[in-house]
């Protein structure tokens, strides 16, 4: 399944933010946004997502010989960004649980352990803890695991490595490679070590 933009455009009134954007990033491929504080890589990001509607040009996912709009494709997409909210009053155990229920996945104890595990966390310490509790690093883990738990085919990554220390940074580059190997990924973000995971870049 590839990601493709048309000719992408999004506009605020008569402010334009982004484009005109036109790029493909197929399967085992990474596509790095670049780009400072207010260039428009959040509302890319969301544009991909299937959160926001372009004002003109086309975003799609394609494959299999059917085109679909992110919106309509949302099984196949996992999100990470710095707004991204999830329950603050439920454990992150908890949280995956729900989430897991919506995608219509089975989340035994083992599964939820092991996910949990897989963004570097300890199950057993974080078990009886609030989200809204934890460290800003530990929360932005546990978004990693919210993106991934559903194993997409696109996977979107807006500043990923926001609030986590070197051990963090590495459990991103172990998610965006594993990634790899099960579709695409963008990473969006104007920190180097992020962008160093893509194999293209586009800047905006």
């Amino acid at each position: 399944m590839d990601l493709v933009s048309e000719n992408l455009v999004r506009s605020f009134g008569s402010r334009r933010v982004v484009g005109p954007l036109s790029f493909r990033v197929g399967p085992g491929r990474v596509l790095g946004v670049a780009g400072p504080n207010g260039s428009g890589k959040t509302t890319l990001v969301k544009i991909l997502a299937g959160l926001l509607r372009p004002s003109s040009g086309h975003a799609f996912l394609e494959g299999d010989g059917l085109r679909r709009a992110p919106r309509d494709a949302s099984e196949q997409i996992g999100w990470v960004a710095p707004d991204l909210a999830l329950y603050g009053e439920l454990t992150a155990a908890e949280n995956i649980v729900f989430f897991a229920k919506l995608h219509g996945r089975r989340a035994d104890r083992g599964w939820v352990d092991e996910t949990i595990a897989r963004v570097g966390l300890d199950p057993k310490r974080v078990e009886k803890t609030p989200l809204g509790a934890l460290s800003t690093g530990q929360r932005q883990r546990i978004k990693l695991a919210f993106a991934t738990l559903h194993e997409p085919a696109v996977l979107l990554l807006d500043e990923p490595s926001s609030n986590l220390d070197e051990a963090g940074r590495a459990v991103v580059a172990r998610v965006v490679k594993m990634q790899r190997e099960r579709g695409l990924a963008v990473v969006a973000s104007n920190d180097p070590g992020d962008l160093a995971l893509a194999d293209e870049r586009v800047t905006l």
